[in-house]
């Protein structure tokens, strides 16, 4: 199954830690007179902070959050702890991802007992008052290090639950890694990330590995009896007629909605093959992210004897909010996932880096060519200039719902082979966007913001698709992405201060351009 980041859900258990009094007495752990002061009081009282207290939190609650049935943790004042009370937790407590407790006078003990026994992040709540400051200070604290929050104000309560949310998202990424040669980079992405092994210890991402020949023989044709000539006499997951009924109507679908359509439909389908396959492998593999080599799998030449590019996948995977990146960068699939996490929008990806002002005139980057570089001088203010370029645009850059208008174009010139799709990024001027990559070791993740310019490529083929966009400072923001890389990810809106936190959460340092 193919679970992408929009279907992730945060479990949120409701903890109350409360003290219910036997006997009638005055003290310093008891207020009030009369009824308030018999036993049986406190449990009517508790029960109604119960319900206040579910009522806050399902206030906070927004799309991806779940919230369980709620745990009591009583103790009368007789301090009887029964271990009957947290076997009856257990359950709830190893299913939920974070649990957000209320808790009454000498009863914050409950709450990190339920921290060291289940090991699961605990939050208080402004009806706890001052044990909010209790709680995160000792859990904090301890020997064995608990991770705690408190928070004194509601809305604080509801953005973490989508950080924490967010955070899901990318310990339970799994990424379909189709791969020629056995490096942890390709050739032309070698600030990938460097150790699998320590990505997934630090962050929890796993990555699901299929030989790139395996996999060109099963989208080329249906399955033989005697098995592919890369897998003899085995059961293959080929193309078949369901399959290929599907990359017919993708195709058809494609040709009817663009605007403009420079592909025979015989090469078109190729393309759409390509995907419906890797659609397939993931679902099998029960990814949610995919990369591919470029040059490790240019140079076997089956990609020109096929007929297609890997380009269309990126960007119909993009537009799904599934991550998904060109070179065989598996850091910017993570990095993608990043902004999916906290934005709920669909991105895009590419060669990431500064246009530069050099004896008084821009000087050119791949892809840029003179009129474009005409066009951003003539710009009242024509410095602090950046560009994101690659052949991955798609329909969905501009709203995550909803198709904008695109072209089909060609990637290889002379054949006429790989479909890619084209958007005007020129119709995008102004908006806002974030952009960022992790360092390869996944110990930092940089982290920059801009405003669309004007787009570029749109005519063309190949990895010639680009956005231009303006930072506030060219030389701060090239500096730090100096610690992550070349292909960023973007998605348009401010995101800077919920990926910090996510950051932050993961246990990753943020580096950010401003």
């Amino acid at each position: 199954m193919i679970q992408k980041a929009a279907d992730v859900k945060l479990k949120v258990l409701p903890v109350l830690a409360e003290a219910e009094h036997l006997y009638y007495y005055e003290g310093p752990c008891r207020f009030g007179k009369g009824e308030a002061l018999q036993p049986g009081y406190d449990r009517l009282a508790n029960a109604q902070k119960m319900e206040a207290f579910l009522t806050k939190v399902k206030e906070c609650c927004s799309e991806g959050i779940e919230l369980m049935e709620p745990v009591e943790l009583i103790r009368t004042d007789d301090w009887d702890d029964k271990e009957e009370m947290w076997e009856k937790a257990k359950a709830p407590a190893e299913a939920c991802d974070v649990a957000v407790c209320m808790q009454g006078i000498a009863c914050d003990d409950l709450i990190m007992e339920f921290a060291e026994r289940f090991n699961k992040p605990v939050a208080t709540t402004p009806i706890s008052g001052f044990s909010g400051t209790i709680t995160a200070a000792t859990l904090r604290a301890r020997a064995t290090a608990r991770e705690a929050y408190g928070f004194y104000k509601w809305e604080d309560l509801a953005y973490m639950f989508k950080i924490w949310r967010a955070r899901k998202v990318i310990q339970t990424t799994r990424i379909l890694c189709i791969t020629r040669f056995g490096n942890p980079t390709s050739y032309s992405s070698v600030d990938s990330f460097n150790s699998y092994e320590l990505i997934t210890s630090r962050l929890g991402v796993r990555f699901r590995f299929v030989n790139l020949h395996e996999f060109f023989e099963d989208m080329s044709h249906e399955a033989l009896p005697e098995g592919n000539c890369t897998t003899p006499g085995r059961k293959t997951w080929n193309v078949d007629e369901k399959d290929m009924e599907l990359a017919n109507q993708i195709t058809d679908e494609l040709i009817a909605g663009a605007k403009e359509n420079r592909m025979d439909r015989e090469k078109l389908l190729k393309s759409v093959i390509a995907y419906v396959m890797v659609q397939k492998y993931m679902d099998l593999k029960d990814c949610c992210g995919f990369t591919a080599p470029c040059p490790d799998a240019c140079s076997t030449r089956r990609l020109n004897e096929i007929g297609f590019t890997f380009c269309l996948t990126h960007s119909l995977n993009m537009e799904q909010g599934i991550p998904s990146s060109c070179e065989y960068d598996v850091d910017a699939v993570l990095s993608q996932q990043m902004l999916i996490a906290v934005s709920g929008k669909a991105p895009y990806m590419g060669n990431t880096c500064p246009i530069p002002m050099e004896n008084g005139h821009l000087s050119a980057r791949f892809g840029t060519t003179p009129e474009q570089l005409e066009k951003l001088e003539k710009m009242e203010d024509n410095k602090n200039f950046y560009m994101m370029q690659h052949s991955v645009a798609h329909r969905r850059i501009h709203d995550a719902k909803k198709n904008s208008d695109y072209a089909i174009s060609n990637f290889a010139y002379d054949q006429g082979f790989g479909a890619t799709l084209r958007y005007d990024f020129d119709a995008d001027a102004g908006q806002k966007l974030t952009f960022g990559r992790f360092s390869p070791d996944g110990k930092k993740f940089f982290i920059g913001s801009g405003e669309v310019v004007m787009g570029g490529g749109y005519d063309g083929y190949n990895c010639s698709q680009l956005v231009y966009f303006k930072v506030k400072d060219q030389a701060k923001t090239w500096d730090a992405q100096c610690i992550a890389g070349n292909h960023c990810t973007m998605v348009y809106g401010d995101y800077v201060k919920e990926l910090t936190d996510l950051c932050k959460s993961l246990g990753v340092e943020p580096v950010v351009a401003d």
